[in-house]
C-alpha cells in the first residue's frame, strides 16, 4: 500500500471517529460554538484506547480493535438519543466539517515534516523504543506485552499509546513501517483542532471574535516557540567577544562545546532546532512544536491534545449552573476522571494535571463546592465558613472553598487511578516518589524560555485592572516599573529568581480569577499553566536518571505548562488586539499623547510577543521541509526505508527471522504476526543501530537498550548483559547451555554488531545449536532445548 493510501485511510478513520463521538461531545459541551466537534476526536480516542486497554488485558488483537470501535459507536448512539431528548441533536454540519478541516491542517503539517525524514532512527531520541513497543503490542495476545528488550517479562513502560496506534493500524490495514509517522500526525491534528475549538469558545464567550481567538490559540499552543531563539539570533549581532560574555545564560551549562554552539545557533545558515530545549542546566524544557518535530512517540508529546480536553471539561463545569448538580458531578468524575485514567495508561505525568484542572474549576466556578453534595450535608459544609462582609470572613470562606475543591479534585484523582490501575499497579516504571526543592532556575533562565508568554500575561493582568482606553502615561509607567522591579529582584535572587518572577503572575492571575469581573476562564488557565512551571522549581519526581534531579520532571511537565499557557494566550491576545483596535484614538485625539499611551504600550507588547514566539516554526519549515525538498529528497512515510538501504543484509535476515517464527492471525482484512520466541542479540549499551532485530520485529531479546536500567534497575540488567557476553564468547558449551536454558533462548543472532563486540565462539559446534539461516552479514542459530538438557545431564 502506498503512503498516500495510508494517509487517506487514516483520515477516513479519524473522520468516522469524529462523527461517532459528536453526540457525546454535544452533550458534554452544549454551548460550544462548533457543537463540540473540535473535541470529538480526543473523546473518541479516549474511549477506544481505554476499551482496547481493558479488553486487551484478556485478549488483544484485531477483534479488540472492533470491540473498541463498537463501544464508541454504542456510546455515540446513546449520546445521540440523549441529545435528541434535550434538543441538542441539531448538529451544524458546516462547523463539523470546519473542525475536521482544522484537524486535517495539523495532520498535514506533521506529515510534511515526517515525509522529509521518516526514518525510525535510533539516534537523537527514542524512536527505536517506541517502534519496538508498537511491534511488541502488535504481537501480543494479551496486555501487557512481553518486553522486546527484556525477554520473559512484561513491559514496564506506557503501552497505552501503542495500543491505540495498533487499533488504528488494524482498522486501516497499515504496515508497521508507516504507523509511527501517520499516528504522530493524528495526535498533532488532535492538539490543533482542540486548541482552535476551546480558544475560540472562550473568546466568543468573552464577546470577541471566535475565529481570531481560535487561530491565536492554535498559534500559541501548537506553533509558537520559546523566546530563546530570537535571543540567540540577537546575540549573533553583537561583537563576538560580547556575545560570548553575555550569551552563556542562553545555553545549558551541560553543553561542553560553548561558545561554538553559540555561533551555530545565532546564524541562519547553521541554526538547528535540536538545541532549543537546552537552556537551563540539568533540564529539558520543551514546547509542543519542538516535541513533534523531534517526533518521538512520547506520552508527554502526543497526549498534549488531551490536556486541551481536560481544560474544555473544566470550562464546561464552570458554565454549568448550580442547580445542575448531577451534570457538574458527571463532568468532574465521569469526564475529567476518564481523562485522568487515560493519562494513567499513556502518560502518568499528566494525570495530576487533569486533577489540577478539576481543582481550579471547582474553585473558580460560581457554585460553591459544597453544592456537589446533596441535601443537608451540602448545606452544612457550606455553612462552615460562610462569606461575610468582613475581610476575615472573606478570607476564611475563600480558604474553605479552596480546601473543599481540593477534596473534590482528589476524588477525580481516585477515579483516574482506578481506571488506570491495571497499568499503575503492575507496569509503571519504578520511582522513589516526590522530592522537594530541587536545583532551581534563575530569572534569566525562566525569561529566556517563557518571557514572551509572561509579558503577555502581565499585560493582560494590567489591563484587567485598568482598561486600555483609561490608561494614561502615569499608569503605564507604574506598570513598567513594577515589572522591572520584579525582574530586577529576580535577577538578584540567584537560583530563586524564577520563583520571584513566576509567583507574582500566578498570584495576580488567581486574584483576577476570583475577584475581577473583567477576568474570565483564561485567568484560570494562566494559573494552571504558569503554576506548573512554578511547581518545577519546588518539587520533582525522583526517577531515573537519579543523578539529574529535574531531568525527567522538566521534560514531562514543561510541555504541559506550555499547553495551558497557550490556551490562555490565544484568547488573551485576541482580546488585547481587539481592545487596542477599539481604543485607537481618532485624529482629533492624537493631540492628546496620553490618550494613546495604553494602546501603544499594549501594541508593542503584542508585536514583541508574536515575533519572538513565531521564529521557531518558519525556521523548522525552512530547514526540515523546504531545504530537503530543494535538495531532491523524495517524500516518503516509510520509517524502515533508510534501514533497508543502510543495512540491506541485516534487514533481509530480520524479515526472514520474523517470517520464520511468526504465525499470522487474521480477522476480516486485518492481519498480524504473533509468536514471541526469546532470542539473543548484542545489548544496546548506547543509542543508534542497536538491538535492531528486537526493535523492528517486537520479538523479545535477553537484554536490549540500556533504557531497561530505568525500568528494572542496574544490577538485573547488567547481569543479563554479562550473560549475553558469555553466551557469545565462552568455549564451554555446557556454560552456554545453562544460560540459554536460563533465559529460554530459542534463537541466537550473530550479525555485524555481535562480531564487532564479541569474539564469537563456534556456536554451531555445540550440541543443540544449529545454523538455520545465513547470508554474508548474518547467521541465525536455532536452539534445541531437548538436546541442551541431554548434553548438560551427560
Amino acid at each position: 500500500m502506498s503512503g498516500a493510501a495510508v494517509v487517506a485511510r487514516w483520515l477516513v478513520v479519524y473522520g468516522a471517529f469524529l462523527v461517532a463521538a459528536l453526540p457525546i461531545a454535544r452533550l458534554l459541551f452544549p454551548s460550544a460554538p462548533d457543537d463540540g466537534a473540535g473535541l470529538a476526536i480526543p473523546i473518541a480516542t479516549v474511549v477506544v484506547t481505554m476499551v482496547a486497554f481493558y479488553v486487551g488485558q484478556f485478549s488483544f488483537g484485531p477483534w479488540t480493535a472492533l470491540v473498541g470501535v463498537a463501544a464508541l459507536v454504542a456510546l455515540g448512539a446513546v449520546g445521540h438519543r440523549l441529545a435528541r431528548r434535550r434538543g441538542l441533536a441539531d448538529y451544524d454540519w458546516n462547523r463539523v466539517a470546519g473542525a475536521f478541516a482544522v484537524f486535517a491542517v495539523g495532520f498535514g503539517f506533521v506529515l510534511a515534516l515526517r515525509s522529509m525524514d521518516p526514518v525510525m532512527s535510533g539516534w537523537g531520541g527514542e524512536k527505536f523504543l517506541h517502534t519496538g513497543l508498537l511491534n511488541a503490542v502488535l504481537r501480543a495476545e494479551a496486555l501487557p506485552p512481553e518486553d522486546m528488550w527484556y525477554a520473559g517479562r512484561p513491559v514496564r513502560y506506557y503501552y497505552g499509546l501503542p495500543v491505540f496506534n495498533a487499533v488504528v493500524a488494524f482498522l486501516t490495514d497499515t504496515s508497521v513501517k508507516y504507523v509511527h509517522n501517520v499516528a504522530l500526525a493524528g495526535y498533532f491534528g488532535t492538539l490543533v483542532v482542540g486548541a482552535y475549538s476551546l480558544c475560540g469558545w472562550i473568546t466568543r464567550d468573552r464577546g470577541y471574535s471566535r475565529r481570531l481567538g481560535g487561530a491565536l490559540g492554535v498559534f500559541f499552543v501548537a506553533f509558537a516557540g520559546n523566546a530563546v531563539t530570537i535571543v540567540r539570533f540577537a546575540l549573533g549581532q553583537l561583537p563576538r567577544d560580547l556575545a560570548v560574555k553575555w550569551g552563556r545564560a542562553a545555553f545549558n551549562l551541560n553543553r561542553s562545546d560553548y561558545p561554538q554552539i553559540l555561533f551555530e545557533q545565532s546564524s541562519l545558515s547553521t541554526w538547528g532546532w535540536w538545541d532549543t530545549r537546552y537552556v537551563v542546566e540539568g533540564t529539558l524544557q520543551e514546547f509542543p512544536l519542538y516535541s513533534f518535530v523531534k517526533a518521538d512517540m512520547h506520552g508527554h508529546t502526543v497526549t498534549t491534545g488531551f490536556l486541551v480536553l481536560s481544560a474544555a471539561l473544566a470550562y464546561a463545569y464552570v458554565q454549568a449552573p448550580a442547580t445542575a448538580r448531577k451534570r457538574r458531578a458527571g463532568l468532574l468524575f465521569g469526564g475529567l476522571g476518564a481523562v485522568a485514567g487515560y493519562f494513567g495508561v499513556t502518560n502518568t505525568w499528566s494525570l495530576p494535571s487533569a486533577v489540577g484542572m478539576a481543582w481550579l474549576a471547582v474553585v473558580y466556578a460560581g457554585p460553591h463546592p459544597a453544592t456537589l453534595v446533596p441535601g443537608n450535608a451540602g448545606d452544612r459544609l457550606q455553612s462552615v465558613a460562610p462569606a461575610g462582609e468582613s475581610r476575615r470572613s472573606l478570607v476564611l470562606a475563600e480558604a474553605w472553598r479552596t480546601v473543599l475543591a481540593a477534596v473534590v479534585a482528589a476524588g477525580v484523582g481516585v477515579v483516574g487511578y482506578a481506571l488506570a490501575s491495571p497499568f499503575l499497579l503492575a507496569s509503571v516504571p519504578p520511582n522513589e516518589g516526590i522530592g522537594l526543592f530541587p536545583p532551581r532556575t534563575t530569572a534569566a533562565g525562566v525569561l529566556l524560555i517563557y518571557g514572551a508568554l509572561l509579558a503577555l500575561f502581565a499585560t493582560y493582568l494590567f489591563t484587567r485592572r485598568t482598561g486600555i482606553e483609561d490608561s494614561d502615561a502615569t499608569a503605564v509607567a507604574k506598570a513598567l516599573g513594577a515589572v522591572a522591579l520584579v525582574v530586577g529582584v529576580g535577577a538578584l535572587a540567584g537560583d530563586l529568581g524564577a520563583i520571584v518572577v513566576l509567583l507574582p503572575v500566578v498570584a495576580g492571575a488567581w486574584l483576577a480569577m476570583r475577584v475581577r469581573a473583567s477576568a474570565g476562564f483564561e485567568a484560570m488557565l494562566v494559573v494552571g499553566g504558569v503554576g506548573l512551571v512554578l511547581a518545577m522549581e519546588l518539587v520533582h519526581a525522583k526517577v531515573h536518571p537519579f543523578e539529574l534531579a529535574r531531568w525527567n520532571t522538566t521534560l514531562k511537565v514543561a510541555i504541559q505548562g506550555w499547553v495551558f499557557c497557550g490556551l490562555a494566550a490565544g484568547p488573551i491576545a485576541a482580546m488585547l488586539a481587539t481592545d487596542v483596535r477599539d481604543a485607537a484614538p481618532s485624529l482629533a485625539d492624537l493631540r492628546d499623547r496620553g490618550a494613546t499611551t495604553g494602546a501603544a504600550a499594549v501594541s508593542v507588547v503584542l508585536v514583541v510577543v508574536l515575533v519572538s514566539s513565531s521564529l521557531f516554526a518558519p525556521l523548522v519549515v525552512a530547514t526540515d521541509i523546504v531545504g530537503p525538498y530543494q535538495d531532491g529528497e523524495d517524500p516518503s512515510l516509510d520509517g524502515y526505508e533508510d534501514h533497508r538501504a543502510a543495512h540491506p543484509q541485516q534487514v533481509a535476515a530480520i524479515e526472514w527471522f520474523e517470517d520464520e517464527v511468526s504465525a499470522t492471525q487474521s480477522v476480516l482484512w486485518m492481519e498480524r504476526e504473533t509468536g514471541t520466541p526469546p532470542f539473543v542479540e548484542k545489548p544496546g549499551l548506547s543509542r543508534g543501530w542497536q538491538n535492531p532485530v528486537s526493535t523492528l520485529t517486537g520479538l523479545p531479546t535477553v537484554a536490549g537498550w540500556f533504557h531497561e536500567t530505568g525500568y528494572r534497575g542496574d544490577a538485573p540488567y547488567y547481569q543479563r548483559v554479562d550473560d549475553v557476553g558469555i553466551i557469545y564468547e565462552t568455549t564451554d558449551d555446557r556454560s552456554r547451555a545453562v544460560l540459554l536454558d536460563k533465559h529460554d533462548v530459542q534463537y541466537v543472532w550473530v550479525g555485524p554488531l555481535e562480531r564487532e563486540e564479541y569474539d564469537v565462539a563456534a556456536l554451531g559446534d555445540d550440541p543443540g545449536i544449529e545454523a538455520v539461516y545465513a547470508n554474508d552479514a548474518v547467521t541465525v542459530y536455532e536452539v534445541d532445548h531437548g538436546e541442551l538438557v541431554d548434553h548438560a545431564a551427560a
